[in-house]
């Protein structure tokens, strides 16, 4: 089965109306004649506070800055349990996977990062949605891309959201 993560429900149904009928909205996806959609609702996994790290970290204390994890840990965001579940279910009965995200370094890590958070060691191909009308969105599939190509987008994201994580928790 062939399954497409978009970045968010919108970009999921402009996605499925492009791929082979029946459609069938299910709860969390879309099944298609093409494989199936399913969304993420932006960040779906959210950076770990301090606590997390250490539970000494609840009471703020400036003896313990700066604070800088040596393992960073992501959390399932609470508004996002349900989808989680979703996504993280489709991805363990797919046998390729396509990441939908938007077409820059924030849309690569959010999909990335679900990806990594599950294990994911399938196959994974990058469709780079520009726009969202039915003649781009059948130029991009099918002009599908290895996501392994994409690395440097998503290790910049992620440089930039550890970077606001430290600045954000020690120098605030």
């Amino acid at each position: 089965m062939l399954l497409f993560i978009a970045e968010k429900p919108s970009m999921a149904r402009e996605l499925a109306q492009c791929l082979p009928k029946p459609h069938q909205r299910k709860q969390g996806y879309i099944t298609t004649g093409g494989g199936i959609v399913t969304w993420a609702y932006g960040h779906v996994l959210q950076q770990a506070e301090p606590e997390d790290y250490d539970p000494k970290y609840k009471r703020w204390n400036a003896a313990d800055l700066p604070i800088i994890p040596t393992d960073w840990k992501l959390l399932i965001s609470p508004n996002s349990k349900d989808q989680f579940q979703v996504i993280a279910k489709l991805i363990s009965e797919a046998d390729r996977i396509v990441n939908a995200g938007d077409p820059d370094r924030e849309g690569q890590l959010l999909i990335d990062e679900i990806l990594d958070y599950v294990g994911n060691k399938k196959p994974v191909e990058r469709i780079l949605l520009n726009a969202l009308d039915e003649k781009s969105i059948r130029e991009s599939l099918a002009d599908l891309r290895d996501n392994r190509d994409f690395l440097h987008l998503k290790e910049s994201a992620l440089a930039r959201s550890r970077a606001d994580w430290l600045i954000g928790m020690n120098a605030s």
